[in-house]
């Protein structure tokens, strides 16, 4: 029986000791993008590399930045498809937020 039976808990222990879904979770973040953010007094400046896996991807469908609100945003550097999600959670909150204080 292979490690694959470990992997489905975030507190099953692997034969080896390991915690499988936490190995999982620091090799997508040792895979992941430098982001950087920079405030200044009069704005943000925040930066991202956007180096794509092969030539196939259309770079025009690839975004690291993102706003959420005209004055919110946010940069990712992680794997695309969390990065969706957070994206829609994020707009969906900041919609709450807006309905609730108007």
């Amino acid at each position: 029986m292979g490690d694959s039976a470990y992997s489905f808990s975030l507190t099953t222990f692997s034969r080896t000791g390991k915690l499988l879904q936490i190995e999982y979770a620091l090799n997508a973040v040792a895979n992941g993008r430098t982001c950087l953010g920079i405030c200044a007094t009069d704005g943000v400046v925040i930066a991202t590399d956007k180096k794509l896996p092969t030539t196939l991807v259309d770079t025009e469908h690839v975004h690291k930045l993102e706003c959420i609100t005209p004055t919110t945003g946010f940069c990712y550097s992680g794997v695309g498809p969390d990065y969706r999600v957070l994206g829609t959670f994020c707009i969906l909150l900041s919609y709450r937020y807006s309905v609730s204080v108007s």
